[in-house]
């Protein structure tokens, strides 16, 4: 629902305006009719701008640019859709050099389960004496 109805907008007006423009016909009241349809436009266009900042719900034109902010280049692999792909490369900038995102890389690429481990927890070292 818009905050921007004509009769809202109308009613924000002061008194000795509505009165006058009742004694001329009422053009001011359909001037701020026209301006509310448009308000109601703008409104519109926001939200949906609004929705074109995320990936999941961008609309599809967007996808590309979305991809080349973040250095995506070329076509998918097959099998992938340039939104998949586009929303695989933003979840490993992410995440880069976590574990997560190195096993997700390894099963994408390979296609096989992976599992990485540190290994610098389980090194012993000696003490300096």
């Amino acid at each position: 629902m818009s905050r921007y109805t004509p009769e809202r907008l109308y009613e924000l007006l002061p008194a000795v305006y509505r009165q006058r423009d009742a004694e001329l016909g009422y053009p001011l009241r359909d001037l701020v009719a026209d301006l509310a349809g448009q308000a109601m436009v703008m409104e519109a266009d926001i939200a949906r701008l609004y929705e074109s900042w995320f990936i999941e719900t961008c609309d599809p034109w967007v996808v590309p640019y979305i991809g080349d902010l973040i250095g995506v280049r070329g076509t998918p692999p097959a099998g992938l859709e340039p939104r998949a792909e586009v929303a695989n490369a933003l979840a490993y900038r992410r995440r880069k050099g976590t574990l997560a995102a190195l096993e997700g890389l390894a099963r994408d690429v390979s296609g096989w389960p992976a599992r990485a481990v540190e290994f610098f927890e389980l090194l012993e070292d000696t003490q300096f004496l």
